[in-house]
């Protein structure tokens, strides 16, 4: 089947699952739960989200400014057919609704009758559907990261570049949800979605729905760490196709990437602030993350062996240094020796404690200065010579 056709039946199911859901809900406003008309429509609404979570671990739909967003793909045609109930959700902070494997008939019936007097009164709306969370497992509503909203100035570029944002913002929506609750290894389940996202980043770059353009030159200082793992895995797997023609081994490099850091999301990580510098307790902490994501990513079933060792080898320097300390040398792997460059990168450009984010020339020349030592020579040169590229694209 050609692309474009895949495509244009992928969006017509989306915007007729879109319509299924509000059709539910104003069914629901005009009778009870048990009467056949509000029940024959959550039916469908229910096939039509499973025949998509049997294939998918989850299913993300936004609602924000004024658009509909699933799965990435703005629906812009369902924008004044919709607008009531947009402006309804957020008025109710519902930006963001994700349904989850493992969704039941009468889970989802239950959340639309929840969800059907906040319409009318939506003020505490998120709090109530939080309080209401664990009777319903499989979907989580409520607002995007605070750290995903207007902190960028992607959304004074263009129209391509607001679609990639919202794209981005989706996508941070869902590695938070990855990360939330983490206390051990991955269930599988979440090492899915962790795939998913990879493949998704993958297919957004090839189309050109995430030009590297945003995550190089028109990187901002927002310091969300979730937009952060989405920029390192889209450009290292930008690198490592520069150098390793295989596609499955440049997915395990992106894959790698967007978990680097999941040390820092476990319990007792560093809580970083944007108004304090870390304290020496902190920072001890700090070092010890890439061996604490090791040791979960390690025992994470369904794990590809390359990504546990990306997460312990990242801060480990070309010439030996950086951290965990080594007690002998050692052959760092490709995909950490591209993922210290590109996590370094991103680092530079975004707003961390205690210093902020600098230009695009200022990361480049510092990190010149480190090539050989901290960076691997000709990764680096590579990986320099796509930022340049990109950067001379967007003058």
């Amino acid at each position: 089947m050609p692309a474009n056709d895949k495509k244009e039946r992928l969006r017509a199911f989306y915007r007729d699952l879109c319509l299924s859901f509000v059709g539910s809900l104003r069914a629901l406003s005009l009778y009870p739960p048990d009467h056949p008309e509000p029940r024959k429509k959550v039916d469908d609404l229910f096939r039509r989200l499973s025949r998509y979570l049997d294939q998918k671990a989850s299913m993300t739909l936004l609602f924000l400014h004024g658009e509909v967003v699933v799965e990435n793909m703005p629906l812009h045609e369902l924008r004044d057919t919709l607008a009531r109930i947009i402006q309804r959700f957020e008025a109710m902070k519902l930006q963001r609704f994700l349904f989850h494997r493992g969704l039941k008939s009468a889970e989802l019936m239950q959340f639309l009758v929840l969800l059907l007097p906040l319409l009318k009164d939506p003020d505490g709306a998120d709090l109530v559907l939080a309080r209401n969370q664990e009777r319903m497992p499989h979907i989580q509503a409520g607002a995007l990261p605070l750290e995903a909203g207007e902190q960028t100035s992607y959304e004074e570029v263009s129209d391509a570049l607001k679609a990639a944002r919202k794209s981005v913002i989706s996508l941070s929506a869902q590695l938070k949800d990855l990360f939330t609750g983490v206390r051990g290894p991955l269930s599988e389940a979440k090492v899915s979605l962790a795939k998913e996202i990879v493949n998704t980043i993958r297919d957004m770059m090839d189309g050109g729905q995430m030009p590297l353009i945003i995550l190089i030159y028109r990187r901002s200082a927002d310091p969300d760490p979730f937009i952060h793992a989405i920029n390192v895995s889209a450009l290292s797997m930008a690198v490592a196709q520069e150098v390793e023609p295989k596609e499955s081994i440049v997915l395990e490099v992106g894959l790698g990437a967007l978990l680097h850091d999941i040390g820092l999301h476990l319990p007792l990580s560093v809580s970083l602030t944007d108004t304090q510098a870390l304290t020496l307790d902190e920072r001890k902490r700090y070092w010890e993350h890439p061996v604490r994501g090791a040791e979960v990513l390690l025992a994470s079933p369904g794990m590809p062996d390359l990504v546990p060792l990306v997460a312990y080898e990242h801060h480990i320097h070309y010439d030996g240094s950086g951290y965990p300390k080594q007690e002998r040398s050692r052959d760092l792997n490709m995909a950490s020796l591209i993922t210290c460059i590109t996590n370094t990168y991103d680092n530079l450009r975004r707003n961390r404690p205690g210093r902020r984010g600098i230009s695009l020339s200022d990361s480049l020349n510092w990190m010149d200065r480190q090539s050989g030592t901290r960076f691997h020579p000709l990764l680096y040169k590579r990986f320099r010579a796509l930022v340049k590229a990109q950067a001379q694209e967007g003058m």
